[in-house]
């Protein structure tokens, strides 16, 4: 009987010595992360959930977020967003970020960065059922923020995502042809940049990836 209560008495302080413990968004999600090596960020952010080659995917306060660990050192942190998952970009470029705590949108980016970002998707036409396809938003930042990157993904789920993919489909189908918006070669020429932001500047992101040689969908 001892045995019993003494098991549940330190099985107990173990879960509430973790949850004491348990690292935040805000300290995991964080421009002072970047460079680190895996076993610093992995004291503060606990076990990977699940690893795929470089990439070590990690369940904070419900949120999921995906180091990139290259040569040892992490070089790329992604999170997915979520109405309680939520990124403050402002940890990693400053003033170049939205204000933290609203929905992250790539009007919003746009409007603190200052522009220039290149979009390109995965798919827009005949994409099957394999997995959502997604369309990216891909910023470089100047020397003041280290020439780090941002890469928002919009995952073409939602009415509004798939109504603004439509829009951008639509408008290079009409001034190309349907084997030009198939063969994703918008990805390559980036003509079309100035319809996609506007067709997507209400749109709320699905995940933010930060880092140096981010890479998007290409030709």
């Amino acid at each position: 009987m001892n045995k019993v209560i003494y098991s549940l008495f330190a099985s107990t302080l173990t879960l509430s010595l973790d949850v004491a413990n348990a690292a935040s968004v805000a300290e995991v999600f964080n421009g002072d992360m970047l460079g680190t090596n895996q076993r610093y960020f992995e004291s503060v952010a606990g076990i990977p959930r699940e690893s795929n080659g470089d990439e070590h995917i990690f369940k904070v306060q419900g949120c999921d977020i995906t180091a990139t660990v290259e040569g040892g050192k992490v070089g790329k942190l992604r999170i997915e967003l979520t109405p309680k998952c939520q990124a403050d970009l402002t940890q990693f470029v400053g003033t170049y970020a939205p204000t933290p705590g609203n929905p992250l949108t790539i009007g919003a980016f746009i409007a603190s960065s200052g522009g220039g970002l290149s979009y390109s998707a995965s798919c827009l036409s005949m994409c099957g059922n394999a997995a959502d396809p997604s369309v990216y938003a891909h910023w470089k930042g100047p020397h003041a923020v280290d020439f780090r990157e941002v890469l928002l993904e919009v995952v073409l789920v939602s009415d509004a995502a798939l109504n603004a993919a439509n829009q951008w489909e639509s408008q290079m189908r009409k001034a190309e042809s349907e084997d030009y918006v198939m063969e994703t070669r918008f990805n390559c020429d980036q003509k079309y940049d100035a319809i996609a932001q506007k067709a997507f500047e209400k749109v709320q992101v699905s995940a933010v990836t930060i880092g140096t040689e981010l890479k998007a969908p290409g030709c």
